[in-house]
């Protein structure tokens, strides 16, 4: 079996204000009515949550001269998902980010971060050349840093972000058999 290299091309990022994810169908399918953010997308990142194990030490030897001790598992921390977009020429991102704009003078929207309820949105990576896929979803997130910057003086202007949701709403990963 030959080790697949994805592609850029073979990879697309969804949001969703408030999904029910289920075992009945695959992780994409609950994005169907989802915006696509893939085309405005440079990079992305996903930390699984991960668990650390502490060793206690305790008093003797066993039979083979080492110390007697345990390990304590510790809970889950986090799944994160940090990444790079484009800033877009209009209104795209604003499920993920902001709470509910305001319209001023019938012919522009206003948001703000703390003006109302914090968005919990899904965020789906999926992955598929037509063969192989595999995906992983973030359900209700936090966005815990948003900034958004000019790439300098002839470049263009960018958001970077970070999302994280509690270990038992991360997803994947999701193989296709």
């Amino acid at each position: 079996m030959a080790n697949k290299v994805w592609k850029a091309r073979e990879c697309e990022i969804k949001l969703v204000a408030d999904p029910t994810i289920t075992t009945a169908a695959v992780l994409d399918s609950f994005f169907s009515a989802g915006t696509a953010i893939s085309g405005i997308m440079k990079d992305v990142t996903i930390k699984e949550p991960s668990s650390e194990v502490d060793q206690i030490d305790l008093l003797g030897q066993d039979s083979n001269s080492f110390q007697n001790a345990e390990g304590e598992e510790k809970p889950y921390g986090m799944a994160e998902i940090s990444g790079t977009a484009i800033l877009p020429g209009d209104e795209v991102t604003e499920i993920m980010f902001y709470p509910t704009g305001v319209a001023i003078a019938a012919t522009h929207t206003r948001y703000r971060m703390a003006t109302g309820t914090r968005k919990r949105p899904a965020i789906l990576l999926n992955l598929d050349d037509g063969t192989d896929e595999v995906s992983f979803v973030l359900d209700n997130t936090w966005i815990t840093t948003k900034e958004v910057k000019a790439t300098g003086a002839d470049g263009h202007m960018e958001i970077t972000f970070t999302a994280k949701c509690l270990p038992r709403d991360f997803y994947g990963p999701e193989f296709k058999d």
